[in-house]
């Protein structure tokens, strides 16, 4: 049997392993141009932001073209329904105040011939919430319609009271039905927020 020899290896050649060993170990250099390159880009665009929101637009520009787009038109709510923004505490949409209820008796009961009517008395710092089913019953702060209960069924929804009084706080259900309340806004009061409760 023949032997046969081995290939010399990289051990066998010291040349060969070091300049395997520098190709390894070099990085790679990108050029120095690059990095100024992409600053430049960046500082030009930068410069082109500021001076495009800077500037004042003529009519010389390619919006000119553009048909303006039309307003859609607000559809008016249903009769007894709230407008739009009818709920937001804004100088036209605030009911006003009454002068404030006093005596410390919680239902009053008025009427004649034609009908006897009811309201609970409530009393409270700050505002009003409902826990009234069914949640379409609209609510109507001294006439004026504010929205349905189920935008008011939490301590994290409160209708709060512009200013200090008395106010008829009518509830309307889908059938008909109404019940009415007297909430009196006072910072003498013992509860922070009224709750009223009512199932139609």
């Amino acid at each position: 049997m023949t032997e046969q020899t081995p290939e010399p290896g990289p051990e066998s050649n010291p040349e060969s392993s070091n300049d395997e060993k520098d190709l390894i170990n070099e990085p790679a250099v990108m050029p120095r141009w690059i990095p100024l390159l992409i600053g430049g880009v960046l500082v030009l665009l930068a410069g082109l932001a500021v001076f495009t929101g800077l500037r004042y637009r003529d009519d010389n520009t390619i919006l000119e073209h553009v048909p303006p787009r039309k307003a859609r038109a607000a559809a008016p709510a249903p009769p007894g329904e709230p407008g739009a923004g009818a709920s937001l505490v804004l100088p036209g949409n605030t009911p006003v105040a009454n002068e404030p209820v006093t005596g410390t008796s919680r239902m009053v009961i008025s009427g004649g011939p034609g009908g006897v009517q009811t309201a609970t008395r409530y009393w409270a710092r700050r505002g009003v919430v409902f826990n009234v089913l069914p949640e379409e019953t609209m609510v109507f702060v001294n006439d004026l319609p504010i929205g349905q209960v189920r935008q008011f069924n939490s301590m994290d929804e409160v209708y709060d009271f512009a200013e200090p009084g008395s106010y008829t706080v009518r509830l309307v259900a889908p059938s008909g039905a109404e019940k009415t309340f007297i909430v009196t806004a006072a910072d003498d009061a013992k509860l922070d927020i009224a709750r009223i409760s009512v199932k139609f």
